[in-house]
């Protein structure tokens, strides 16, 4: 496919997308644009594959993923930006599709996650790489919405937070603020537990210190 032909069905996919569910619509987009762009463009025996079935999407881009990124990296989230076709990635970048930037993967881990869904499945198969999408199969009790979750917090960040630091965020969320000594105090832990999980709550952008030495506090990010 030539790149005129790349850049144009894009461009119809974009200002006519299908009438589908959002969440949907999303992951199939994200999907599709990186297929389109790490694609193996010098193997024009094979295009680009979408296959739907009853209980799952599957997208296949022909080639396997340019060295030094293997699918076992992809699988664990270890991917660095690395491009096969940088010109048709600007070409993405400037229609406001990819920030090249490597976080494609990321973003669909976490959509699948914050829709109760499964993570994406990563897979090589008759000299395609294939993106695997599970749908919720009979248990349609596992979807839900980003908007659902305490505090706005998507599903793929809550589902990281301990019995704990849920409890540590409560009481922020209540009172404005928590301490550690707060934590130490009402959930009957060490100092070093307490400090750990809110560290871990700040590693996730979900507190801010403040304060320094006794006077120390901390306070959910969207404070002010």
């Amino acid at each position: 496919m030539k790149f005129a032909e790349v850049a144009g069905n894009v461009k119809q996919l974009v200002e006519n997308p299908p009438p589908k569910d959002e969440c949907i619509y999303a992951l199939l987009l994200e999907a599709v644009v990186n297929a389109i762009a790490h694609r193996n463009y010098e193997d024009s025996s094979r295009q680009i594959l979408v296959k739907l079935f009853a209980d799952r999407l599957e997208i296949l881009s022909p080639g396997a993923p340019m060295k030094p990124l293997t699918v076992a990296k992809i699988r664990k989230g270890n991917c660095l930006p690395c491009s096969r076709n940088p010109i048709l990635g600007q070409y993405l970048n400037h229609l406001r599709l990819m920030d090249q930037r490597g976080s494609g993967i990321g973003r669909m881990k976490e959509a699948m996650l914050n829709h109760g869904l499964d993570m994406p499945e990563y897979d090589l198969t008759e000299g395609y790489f294939r993106v695997t999408l599970n749908g919720p199969g009979d248990d349609l009790d596992r979807l839900r919405s980003p908007s659902d979750t305490f505090a706005g917090i998507p599903p793929a960040v809550a589902d990281q937070l301990s019995k704990r630091q849920i409890s540590i965020l409560e009481q922020a969320v209540k009172e404005g603020k928590v301490t550690t000594g707060w934590v130490i105090s009402n959930l009957n832990v060490s100092k070093v537990t307490a400090v750990r999980d809110l560290k871990g709550l700040c590693e996730l952008r979900l507190f801010e210190p403040r304060g320094k030495g006794r006077g120390a506090y901390y306070v959910p990010s969207h404070s002010k």
